[in-house]
């Protein structure tokens, strides 16, 4: 794993619950958890070796992550931007056991770790039978329901039908 300059913390004390993997690719690369106050995080896969692999931890505000996945924010914006000013690196065991946990700043990171400028979200990227997760996703970055209705006609190559107007037959 490449070497990283941050300030070691003796566990990580975060209570993160799953909430959707945004990327998978034979594994999760980039997934959304809450905390018991429902703030967001961001869990980046960035390295692994032959007993853990490395995660960047880090939060987002709703409007971030909402940005994030339409486009206007990349990745790479998130990770070298983070609202927090630090991200987490974690080692993770086989057994999801923190081996090692680190606070970073942005520009300490490997640029390896640091994604490409057009790292823009693809909802392609969610395993299309995954449709509850796809709905939890929205729920949790979505308050107006013009929004709601545009992205899921987007995802869905329709309008939900409790979102079209019903011709009168007045």
């Amino acid at each position: 794993m490449q070497e990283i300059v941050g300030y070691p913390l003796d566990n990580f004390s975060l209570n993160l619950r799953d909430i959707v993997d945004l990327i998978y690719f034979e594994g999760p690369l980039l997934t959304l958890f809450e905390n018991e106050y429902g703030d967001s995080y961001l869990y980046y896969w960035c390295d692994v070796d032959e007993q853990c692999n490395r995660w960047l931890v880090f939060r987002v505000t709703r409007k971030t992550l909402r940005f994030y996945v339409t486009q206007k924010l990349s990745l790479r914006e998130l990770i070298v931007n983070p609202v927090d000013g630090f991200l987490y690196s974690i080692e993770l065991d086989d057994e999801l056991q923190c081996q090692r946990c680190c606070l970073i700043q942005p520009p300490n990171l490997p640029p390896k770790y640091i994604p490409a400028v057009d790292s823009y979200y693809d909802f392609s990227k969610l395993d299309p039978e995954e449709t509850e997760a796809k709905g939890l996703l929205l729920e949790k970055i979505w308050d107006e329901k013009h929004e709601l209705s545009d992205l899921l006609t987007k995802l869905f190559d329709k309008p939900p039908l409790e979102m079209i107007d019903e011709p009168s037959l007045a």
